[in-house]
């Protein structure tokens, strides 16, 4: 059976709620961990419509990027919106899950879900928010079992190391021990001074991945009691940005760019400020609301975000950008999709029974009158 609990050290294997910025609220807003789960409903922000789908599918959990509670709750009065909706949600065994910020930042996480719906190659970091430690775990294994060893620890994320994963060293030595009378050797007897032919296996993992790492390897290691190191390193670490910035398929001109733009979100009600530019081919993004990440886009030609205000808008043409405000729905929208593909292809990797339907009913706040 699949728990609440199992989703979410799913979502946050990818977004891990550290990366979260400190004036968010990301996690569990409402149910229990141990709810068991056979159906899954994803969506942008959490609405009566969408809690109504979620009660028509009978599913067990929403997850959805904006945080259904934002700021501390002094009182829950069942007759407003949200009250109503906290009491449908339990009374029907609903849990709430929220990944905002940490989403937004994570590698494959939002921000990529839009570069990639825009079509852009070479995709890196936009915006640097710091970065994460890296871990080197070194488990001490007898030589049969230093293969399984490995392979437990490169699935549950060690050993990658920009675009090669599986990476691990190993070198031999011998292993002593003299179990007590409460031990349960696996090899050896009770009170005999035993030297073992053993592997020290290597590997590096991030900070995040560090406790699921240890526990996969725990898991398949033959002793009854392990031996192994972790140490902190200082090089290499894993770096962490808000945004990104990528490169059209094609330079574009203004005109075909604002076309292609509406064509990849169809959603979006596009306004376009700044400076007109003849060719467009570099383009960065921060989905939401980026304008205050201006100044760094003079990287690239145009920059696609939401909530941009007026000023920002004179600020682009003072810096020579384009900027296109995509709107703060129309540049996340597509998290519903992105979080259900994303639980879709972890659900086949672990063998989950479960169903993930995306939620395409919702609208944008803001609308256009003929």
């Amino acid at each position: 059976m699949i728990t609440v609990n199992d989703i979410i050290k799913t979502i946050e294997t990818l977004a891990p709620k550290h990366y979260a910025e400190s004036w968010d609220n990301v996690g569990l807003m409402v149910g229990t961990v141990g709810g068991i789960v056979n159906k899954v409903i994803t969506t942008l922000d959490i609405t009566p419509e969408v809690i109504d789908f979620a009660i028509h599918e009978k599913a067990q959990l929403i997850i959805s990027h904006h945080p259904f509670i934002f700021k501390g709750l002094k009182s829950i009065n069942l007759d407003s919106v949200q009250g109503s909706m906290i009491e449908r949600l339990i009374k029907h065994n609903i849990a709430v899950y929220s990944a905002h910020t940490n989403l937004d930042i994570a590698d494959g996480g939002l921000n990529d879900m839009l570069a990639r719906r825009l079509g852009l190659q070479d995709i890196r970091g936009f915006v640097p928010l710091g970065s994460d430690m890296m871990y080197k775990i070194t488990a001490f294994v007898p030589e049969s079992s230093a293969d399984a060893v490995r392979s437990a620890m490169a699935e549950a994320g060690a050993g990658r190391i920009g675009n090669y994963d599986c990476c691990s060293f190993s070198y031999v030595g011998e292993g002593r021990f003299k179990g007590n009378a409460n031990a349960n050797p696996t090899i050896g007897n009770i009170g005999t001074l035993e030297v073992v032919q053993e592997v020290a296996v290597q590997v590096i993992v991030e900070e995040k991945m560090l406790s699921q790492v240890l526990m996969a390897m725990k898991e398949v290691h033959p002793y009854e009691e392990v031996a192994y190191d972790v140490v902190a390193l200082a090089e290499p670490r894993c770096g962490r940005t808000l945004g990104r910035v990528g490169i059209l398929p094609e330079a574009m001109d203004v005109d075909v760019f604002c076309d292609y733009v509406q064509e990849c979100l169809p959603h979006s009600q596009l306004r376009f400020g700044g400076v007109k530019k003849e060719l467009i081919k570099t383009i960065a993004l921060c989905s939401g609301a980026g304008a205050s990440f201006l100044k760094q886009a003079t990287v690239a030609d145009a920059y696609i975000t939401g909530d941009v205000k007026y000023h920002d808008a004179q600020l682009a043409k003072e810096l020579g950008v384009l900027i296109v405000d995509a709107g703060h729905f129309g540049t996340e929208e597509i998290v519903a999709d992105g979080l259900a593909q994303y639980l879709l292809e972890q659900a086949e990797l672990q063998a989950w029974n479960i169903q993930i339907l995306p939620f395409h009913e919702q609208e944008d706040f803001f609308f256009t009158v003929p």
